[in-house]
């Protein structure tokens, strides 16, 4: 018996040997989270921040890796940093739609672990992008949920900022006396805390509100504060941002000699620091003076000036758009290879738990098998009168144990069958996936070698974002579906708003639906709120939406809500609709694909997902259709 036991610990060893000792490019199964490595992810972000605004590709290097390390090691307040860091990049190059997807997947990771920090900056970011397309209202919203955190956590600096950008908010949308209490706080607060360029900013804001109200002098006497400020600190910007200001206000006044005066200033200090946009400002209020002066020689002069800079600009912002465009398609194909591994990771991660849970099974077997035969040997060595029938009950566990080899036999025959299932869905999908980016390399390559015209250009362009976005939602069906398959973890539930989730979806959305004529109507009622995990119910509802568009010829589709027993959700289109063949295939759960109104392809698999992630969330989906008359699917949620 002791010999067993010792055998018992051996193995036991072995398998947690074998189990720590996996490949070097997959987390550990049994190791605690590695600070040298977070460390190591918040270095690597703080490196991508600083080389954003000079070296693009350096920065998404650098941003790639922290995120491959971060995700890794699941280390989320590295990944919503990274997140954030990656959506100044695409916001700075002009790319607003794309980071302002990414400054929302930043604040969901920073408000999941409540990082109070990473939320205010997330929606000081969302609401800067929100103020530069006119969403001032909604910016305004944004700005003041940062004020709070900042106070919170006593970020001065950042508090003052925030008053400043609040002000500018209420003063585009011309509500001058809130402006003026921001910016006169912003000032106050920053004198008292010694804050330099709060101070020279608030001064520039209110300079820009008298000057819009009217009040010249006014306007003059802030102006010239912050002007002193930019010339005390040399700097550049500041002082040609505000020069050019005092020669608008100079040229009201009919002031045109210090007007020209403070433009050639303000000209020389833009053309040190290469500030285009200051030195094109500057130039055509030297040509606006010179205009009302009937100065035709000094007019045409300035003008040629200003002609030969709009175009040098022209050409630098286009060849930088394509040195971006050709970064961003390499930077593409190295996140797909850090997935990968990630992805790869996970697998082996998987297959060791599964070696595991099986190796410690057979021990615990042969451990209760060892301690029933010893107990028998002894009673039988004790009550020789029972030997017969202590002979029966060791028959009786033969037999059990030859069913349990059965039982196992039949698992492992089932555990094949799935895994063959997975192997053919990941070739379908890896197949549905690289389609996509092959067409999406076709149409760089037009638009690299300037073979479109403009109009072919917006077109090609927008069948770019469409594709992006089909690929982007086949790629989130792909993670959700092995998350599904290899996670255990518990469902994490949080209330959830489904009229703003459905919005967000219909704005990813609307692109593709317009293609067809189609109209995307969110009648989901206001505060209508669910609990679950938001990634989740995005998955369920962005797979029905695409499908209802995908069936759909033309018409609308419409997203309704109803409260009764359950909340209702009903994705209801006007589309094709099913026969009682195809509707009877759909409802079997099993893998299923066919074409769209546009022969749009299809992964499959999208509602074998939906109704997984409608499961877990204690919820159903059914379905109701019609050949040639639409089809209506309904999710419903449990009230509570």
């Amino acid at each position: 018996m002791l010999n067993l036991r010792i055998a018992g610990l051996l193995l036991l060893s072995m398998v947690f040997n074998a189990c720590s000792s996996d490949s070097l490019d997959s987390p550990h199964i049994f190791a605690k989270p590695d600070k040298k490595v977070y460390r190591e992810i918040d270095s690597l972000n703080k490196v991508a921040f600083l080389v954003k605004r000079n070296d693009v590709m350096r920065a998404l290097d650098v941003i790639y890796k922290s995120s491959y390390l971060a995700e890794l090691h699941h280390y989320d307040k590295g990944m919503a940093e990274a997140l954030l860091t990656e959506a100044g990049i695409y916001h700075q190059n002009g790319y607003q739609k794309r980071a302002l997807t990414l400054y929302y997947k930043s604040l969901d990771i920073s408000t999941k672990i409540k990082d109070t920090l990473h939320i205010a900056k997330a929606n000081q970011q969302i609401g800067n992008a929100l103020v530069e397309s006119g969403e001032y209202k909604e910016a305004e919203r944004l700005f003041s949920i940062a004020v709070k955190y900042f106070t919170i956590l006593g970020q001065n600096e950042d508090l003052i900022n925030m008053w400043n950008s609040l002000g500018q908010v209420k003063l585009a949308a011309g509500k001058t006396e809130s402006a003026s209490g921001y910016f006169n706080e912003a000032l106050q607060a920053s004198e008292k805390l010694g804050y330099a360029y709060g101070i020279k900013k608030a001064n520039h804001n209110l300079g820009l509100l008298h000057a819009n109200l009217g009040h010249e002098e006014k306007a003059k006497l802030y102006l010239n504060r912050s002007l002193a400020l930019d010339m005390k600190a040399n700097d550049a910007y500041g002082i040609a941002l505000n020069k050019n200001q005092l020669a608008r206000i100079a040229i009201t006044e009919g002031d045109y000699g210090e007007a020209v005066t403070l433009l050639k200033s303000a000209l020389n200090a833009g053309g040190t620091i290469s500030a285009v946009q200051l030195e094109i400002e500057s130039l055509r209020g030297l040509c606006e003076v010179y205009r009302k002066e009937s100065n035709l020689a000094e007019l045409i002069r300035w003008q040629d000036t200003l002609i030969a800079m709009q175009e040098s600009l022209s050409e630098r912002e286009k060849f930088y758009s394509m040195n971006f465009l050709e970064i961003l398609k390499e930077k593409e194909q190295e996140r797909f290879v850090f997935q990968k591994k990630i992805v790869n990771a996970q697998q082996r991660e998987a297959y060791s738990n599964a070696v595991l849970g099986i190796v410690s099974c057979g021990l615990i077997s042969l451990i209760i098998l060892s301690f029933l035969w010893y107990k028998n040997y002894r009673q039988a060595k004790s009550y020789s009168a029972e030997l017969m029938d202590k002979a029966a009950v060791i028959q009786k566990h033969v037999l059990a144990l030859n069913e349990l080899n059965s039982a196992i036999t039949k698992q492992n025959e089932s555990l094949e069958e799935s895994n063959r299932m997975k192997d053919k869905l990941l070739s379908i999908v890896s197949h549905d996936l690289r389609t996509p980016l092959a067409n999406t390399k076709g149409i760089l390559d037009l638009v690299e070698g300037n073979y479109l015209s403009a109009v072919e250009l917006k077109q090609m362009l927008k069948d770019l974002d469409a594709q992006y976005i089909k690929s982007l939602n086949l790629l989130d069906n792909l993670l959700f579906w092995i998350k599904g398959q290899m996670s255990g973890s518990p469902l994490e539930s949080k209330p959830i708003d489904l009229k703003i989730v459905i919005d967000g979806l219909c704005h990813e959305l609307e692109i593709s639906a317009g293609k067809k004529d189609i109209a995307l109507i969110n009648d989901v009622c206001p505060d209508l709120t669910i609990l679950g995990d938001r990634e989740m119910i995005k998955v369920v509802f962005r797979n029905l939406l695409t499908n209802a568009i995908k069936f759909t010829e033309t018409g609308y589709v419409r997203i309704s809500s109803s409260v009764g027993d359950s909340i209702q959700v009903h994705v209801e289109d006007t589309g094709v609709g099913m026969s009682e063949d195809v509707l009877q295939k759909v409802m079997s759960k099993s893998y299923f694909t066919t074409k769209g109104t546009h022969k749009e392809s299809g992964t499959g698999f999208g509602l074998m997902i939906c109704n997984d992630l409608v499961r877990k969330h204690g919820a159903s989906l059914s379905i109701n259709s019609h050949a040639g008359k639409g089809t209506v699917f309904s999710v419903s949620f449990p009230l509570k």
